[in-house]
């Protein structure tokens, strides 16, 4: 485990054991809050986020013994204070994995290059993927336990499920310092899995990114954002009043 990055959000975690690993888990904990994470085993760190806030963190390493079943087999406490509350939505962690070399981060600075407001920029990301990635339904029936967003590939593919959607708005909002969230909980009207993003503008009320897709303010200038759903209808305003509604949506958790 390596701590150097704890003031920004992230805890770094690494597993070298790519010809016989073991399957092995990590729990962050912070009060009654709890985050689970799949480790990978090819030895490079993975930065985990402790987006929970300032405070004492349980980390544990957990190795599968049978079946469902999990041992610890380390533990520490941090205690985190953080140089921002924003800075676990502006850094790159597991689910939202992006470097400065990135495809999606080079992508984001030449659309928000002429953006004068953080709005800008957020609008012009939103409509690039709204407009260029399509939903994989393939994927959707495919996709297996434990899959990680890659955001190069989704731009290379111009396709992906909504976590794909979900990581690629907001590992392209982080890079050009726009606080993103990734969300994840259940949809109406059956109440399916699903992932969505809140992203952070100052100011309070309502923000309009183009005609059709208004956006919600949750609460101290976080915004429902569903890339998904608005590229499933681009020209729809019923989608937009989906999104603004408050009880379409169940968050889980965030990251």
């Amino acid at each position: 485990i390596e701590l150097s990055n704890l003031s920004n959000g992230i805890v770094n975690v690494r597993y070298d054991q790519p010809n016989q690993p073991c399957k092995l888990k990590v729990t962050i904990d912070k009060g009654d809050e709890r985050y689970v994470y799949d480790l990978q085993s090819d030895g490079e760190f993975e930065p985990l986020p402790l987006q929970m806030g300032d405070g004492k963190y349980s980390v544990r390493v957990l190795s599968n013994v049978v079946a469902n079943k999990y041992a610890v087999i380390y533990g520490t406490t941090l205690d985190v204070q953080l140089s921002d509350e924003m800075a676990p939505f502006l850094a790159s962690s597991q689910l939202v994995k992006f470097s400065e070399n990135s495809k999606a981060v080079e992508l984001a600075e030449k659309l928000s290059k002429d953006a004068e407001t953080d709005k800008d920029k957020l609008e012009a990301i939103y409509k690039y993927i709204v407009n260029n990635i399509t939903y994989d339904w393939d994927k959707a029936a495919t996709v297996k336990p434990g899959y990680l967003p890659d955001c190069d590939e989704i731009l290379e593919l111009g396709k992906g499920i909504c976590f794909d959607y979900a990581a690629l708005f907001a590992a392209m909002l982080r890079s050009v310092n726009v606080p993103a969230k990734l969300v994840t909980g259940y949809v109406a009207p059956d109440y399916l899995y699903h992932a969505w993003n809140e992203a952070y503008i100052e100011g309070t009320g309502w923000i309009r990114i183009n005609r059709f897709y208004s956006t919600y303010k949750e609460d101290q200038g976080w915004i429902r954002m569903d890339p998904t759903f608005a590229a499933s209808a681009k020209t729809s305003s019923k989608t937009a009043d989906f999104i603004d509604t408050e009880g379409n949506y169940r968050k889980s958790l965030e990251y």
